[in-house]
């Protein structure tokens, strides 16, 4: 049996106001690499709650703390000092999904004060549009609507409150990762539709949906804190496409980066992330490219023996407490979660071993080895709004 959430969260702030898990990280984990992922950064909450949207409170917060305990640098920078074994001392790298209009409205002020470098990762097709995201558009459609519930593929998603679209949309989104992105894009319209939504409504300026600006991109580049990296031309998960639009997709947003910031685009952020994401040909296509380092959304560490191609970032969604966060950037949290369990009343913590460098290949290997879980089939109780979009 796991740990039971309520022991879990106490026991996070507990260890959080001491400086264990500062000491952990310079004992155990001092030449290793921390990558923040944010998404959107909001002063409002959103009329239905998605963990992709941060408050903004709560990211000052984290970039406060972040400036105080760590040696925070660019992606480039980073990943540089790690190949040549340049890491002595905590340190982190903050970057952007999908390149929301927030990122320069909200967060980058906050980032300019504090003096902290940033990545953000574009979706260039929707860069100067009144369009968003797919998973935007669900969710305003949710928040919009006066149905009572939605049926899809065979499951009734009651819509009654704000938390139950919330855990709608979760869900939704997750279902439809899973499609090719012509169907998927086909089919989030016929849903929206459902919901008595357009699903070619216009994202007006002030939306926290808007994607960036081509003059807001212009004044992140200049101020020499902000270097922008490509995630696909139309948020296409790439390992459901042909290679034909496969390569499309890949050249036409570093094209559209090169583009936007008269520099060479040298990163790359995979839409959704997760290993069954991208494969060795996605790889291969972006190194053909050009490409330097990519990111994915899984969580860990990186050290120099953490392929280029496959860095790991920890997600930072709405729903994260600062405990928690601290112990996540220190790399804590994951390792005391994945090794204390709660039996017969009693906290059982087994032994912390740092896990052994994988080259490429393995890591590729070994995290595909991992079981996928039929996502409506699990518990309520796990939360459907952590899932993430990336």
């Amino acid at each position: 049996m796991t740990m039971r959430p309520g022991v879990y969260n106490l026991a996070a702030e507990l260890i959080a106001r001491t400086k264990i898990p500062q000491l952990f990280h310079k004992l155990a984990y001092r030449d290793e690499l921390t990558i923040i992922m944010y998404h959107g950064i909001i002063r409002s909450p959103l009329e239905v709650a998605d963990w992709c949207f941060v408050d903004e409170i709560s990211f000052r917060m984290q970039i406060e703390y972040l400036k105080k305990h760590f040696q925070v640098v660019s992606l480039l920078e980073a990943v540089e000092r790690v190949k040549n074994g340049g890491i002595k001392r905590p340190a982190a790298v903050v970057t952007f999904d999908d390149g929301y209009q927030d990122n320069f409205d909200v967060a980058f002020p906050i980032l300019r004060r504090e003096r902290i470098p940033a990545t953000i990762f574009l979706t260039t097709g929707l860069i100067d549009t009144n369009d968003t995201v797919w998973y935007c558009r669900l969710n305003l459609a949710l928040a919009q609507t006066r149905r009572s519930h939605i049926e899809l593929d065979g499951f009734r998603f009651d819509l009654s409150t704000r938390d139950l679209k919330a855990r709608a949309s979760a869900a939704i989104q997750y279902s439809l990762k899973k499609l090719p992105h012509p169907q998927l894009m086909a089919t989030i319209r016929d849903i929206i539709l459902d919901l008595d939504g357009d699903p070619d409504c216009s994202i007006e300026i002030g939306s926290p949906y808007r994607i960036l600006s081509k003059s807001a991109v212009s004044e992140m580049v200049a101020s020499g804190l902000i270097e922008f990296g490509a995630h696909t031309h139309r948020h296409a998960i790439l390992s459901h496409l042909s290679e034909e639009e496969r390569h499309q997709e890949i050249r036409q947003s570093i094209n559209a980066i090169c583009e936007l910031t008269g520099r060479p685009c040298k990163c790359f952020a995979y839409p959704n992330g997760r290993v069954e994401d991208y494969n060795i040909e996605t790889i291969k296509d972006l190194e053909a490219w050009g490409i330097e380092s990519a990111v994915t959304t899984i969580s860990g560490p990186n050290d120099e023996m953490t392929p280029a191609m496959e860095l790991r970032r920890y997600g930072i969604g709405a729903d994260l407490p600062m405990a928690e966060f601290q112990l996540m950037a220190h790399h804590f949290i994951q390792k005391v979660r994945r090794r204390m369990t709660y039996v017969g009343g009693h906290l059982r913590t087994k032994k912390m071993v740092k896990p052994r460098k994988k080259n490429c290949m393995s890591l590729y290997l070994s995290e595909r080895r991992v079981p996928q879980t039929n996502f409506f089939s699990v518990s309520s109780s796990h939360g459907y709004s952590q899932t993430v979009t990336s």
